[in-house]
This record gives structure tokens, C-alpha cells and sequence, in this order.
């Protein structure tokens, strides 16, 4: 009875703490804000410039689209595979104005795979955690989003 009482306990325990994927498409959907962009050179966290009223915005769309803004520039069509492995984000369409530092850095991520020397890229990983996601590349910046 104790061994059958110890399997049922360990089963469970198991269970429980086995936890969701947290880079599953379900998680992604949505509206997420930049509030953090790491830069890896320089080992410096930035926030979103003072004075600005708008936040940089990617929405996650069903089928693996992605559409958004920065402070400047509108993200429209745009394209990401996830895997196992991570994240790759594809082509997108943008208007054509001139980006400062912080939508700057958000794009670097987006372009990660495409500034790669190596084919195929190594894709950015991905984490959420709550209402918080983290996307880290092999490039200098990671970044991360609060869910909206």
C-alpha cells in the first residue's frame, strides 16, 4: 500500500509541476508594449525616451503574422516562423521615416535572422512569463514587452 500510496505521490507531484510551453502561439497573441531594450555591448538597459506619449506596439496575429508600430513608422504584413528553437521574424512592410535610437533597437530584433552572417539563422529565443515576454538574439539587443 505504501509503495502504490508513494507512486500516486510522486505522479502527482510530477503533474504539478510540469508547466505550459510558455512560447506557445496562444500566449503570443495580442498587443505587447517595448519597455525594455538590453544592449549587450555596452551592458546598458534603456526605456522608453522621456517625453514620449507613445509606446513601440507588436501585435501577434493568428497564422503567424505580426503587425505594429514605433514611434515613427507603422509595421504592416509581417511574417515570423516559431519553432522548438525559437523565433524567426520574416519580412514586414514599413513606412519610411527615419527611426530614432529606441525604435531603432526594436527593429534590430526584427532584422535579427536577416543581419545573421550564418544561413540558417540562429533564431531568437523567446520567454513569457505572465503578462511579460523577453526575445533574446544572438545580435546585440534583446528586448523586452509588456503585454496591453
Amino acid at each position: 500500500m505504501k509503495k502504490i500510496l508513494s507512486i500516486i505521490c510522486i505522479s502527482g507531484f510530477v503533474f504539478l509541476s510540469c508547466r505550459k510551453n510558455g512560447n506557445e502561439l496562444n500566449e503570443m497573441n495580442g498587443s505587447w508594449k517595448l519597455i525594455e531594450v538590453y544592449d549587450k555591448n555596452a551592458s546598458i538597459v534603456s526605456h522608453r525616451p522621456a517625453g514620449s506619449n507613445m509606446d513601440v506596439v507588436i501585435t501577434f496575429l493568428n497564422e503567424k503574422q505580426f503587425a505594429g508600430h514605433t514611434l515613427r513608422n507603422t509595421i504592416s504584413d509581417g511574417t515570423y516562423d516559431q519553432t522548438s528553437a525559437g523565433i524567426v521574424f520574416g519580412s514586414f512592410s514599413m513606412t519610411k521615416i527615419a527611426e530614432d535610437e529606441w525604435g531603432g533597437n526594436f527593429l534590430t530584433v526584427l532584422h535579427s535572422c536577416v543581419l545573421q552572417s550564418q544561413m540558417p539563422c540562429a533564431p531568437s529565443s523567446i520567454q513569457i512569463r505572465g503578462n511579460i515576454m523577453k526575445i533574446t538574439t544572438s545580435l546585440r539587443y534583446d528586448i523586452t514587452l509588456q503585454r496591453i
